[in-house]
């Protein structure tokens, strides 16, 4: 985004210049009158131009970087503002170049394989995490197709109309969901693969370039690599550790009978969650995996909520196979 210095260098504002009372709503115009943003302030917010760049591509591009403000509203509470911006965006909003904005054109079909495309990678993911002991080659290979996948889904097209024109001419920025290259380059990083731990971070940041910060783990990770490979540092030696003795203890049945029924007659993950925080609290890992395995074998009903249940199960799984006891 570009500073306000450079902008008041770029666009010309024309209409009113009067400060208006209170809350206020306005509109920035095109010349042929047609409103391209709606929007609410107090003070001189209508001819502020910290705006997203959408808003300043659509100027620049769709009215000769000259529009007209427009004060529709004014001496208004928060409130009132709100709900007359509201229904302006509601009722102006196909033409309108707001974020927040239910005039945006969605392919809802595209958009509902967009999220099980998306669910169904995450569940992979977590699935992969016990080969990483296991199978460590087998694991490398899963979350190589794992970025393939994110990759298929953050370049599905799900919406039209005028937001998603600006977003492909300004270059929309991509989000991939890291996990996957997380959980790769650690791998990679045991087996002392470094110089595949590079290539692999790099043509991700080639991709999603602001994916992360510059403090995440995949970085850092990419960092000691490139030092190694460069001969900068040498390869740390990682002795093999034992299979972790695992603590055993009893699950009260009494307090766990009375989870499960309640869990077992709403079928509502929340109960399933306590049930399996009261096996961990007792060490007993079999038996989480199992209460955890009977739910997830039930009807799916798409949400957050099944995917964190999906990926406690494989995490217990990952600390099982860890000490050598996959159940």
């Amino acid at each position: 985004m570009s500073n306000n210095g450079e902008a008041q260098g770029q666009f010309r504002q024309l209409g009113e210049r009067r400060v208006p009372a209170r809350c206020y709503v306005y509109a920035h115009r095109s010349a042929d009158g047609t409103p391209f943003y709606i929007g609410k302030g107090t003070g001189r917010r209508a001819w502020s131009l910290d705006r997203d760049d959408l808003w300043r591509h659509f100027v620049r591009t769709r009215c000769g970087d000259s529009y007209e403000i427009a004060i529709l509203a004014e001496d208004l509470d928060e409130e009132e503002a709100l709900e007359i911006e509201g229904e302006l965006i509601a009722r102006h909003g196909e033409q309108l170049v707001n974020w927040i904005n239910p005039g945006r054109q969605f392919d809802y079909a595209a958009l509902d394989r967009f999220h099980a495309t998306r669910d169904a990678t995450r569940s992979f993911v977590s699935e992969t995490r016990p080969l990483e002991q296991s199978d460590p080659e087998g694991a490398v290979t899963r979350y190589r197709e794992a970025i393939e996948r994110v990759h298929e889904y953050t370049g599905m097209e799900y919406e039209s109309g005028l937001v998603a024109d600006l977003q492909r001419e300004v270059g929309r920025p991509q989000f991939g969901e890291i996990a996957p290259l997380d959980r790769l380059t650690l791998v990679l990083r045991k087996l002392g693969r470094f110089p595949e731990l590079v290539d692999a971070v790099d043509a991700w940041f080639a991709r999603y370039p602001d994916s992360v910060t510059l403090n995440h783990a995949v970085l850092k990770r990419r960092a000691e690599a490139a030092a190694i490979v460069a001969g900068e540092r040498p390869v740390p030696r990682r002795p093999v550790a034992p299979p972790r003795a695992r603590k055993k203890g009893t699950v009260p049945e009494a307090e766990l009978a009375g989870l499960l029924e309640k869990a077992r007659r709403d079928r509502a993950p929340w109960d399933w969650i306590l049930a399996a925080r009261l096996c961990r609290q007792h060490h007993d890992l079999v038996r989480e995996v199992a209460l955890l395995e009977e739910f997830l074998a039930g009807p799916r009903v798409p949400g957050r909520s099944w995917l964190e249940l999906e990926e406690r199960l494989y995490k217990v799984r990952a600390m099982l196979c860890e000490a050598r006891e996959v159940p």
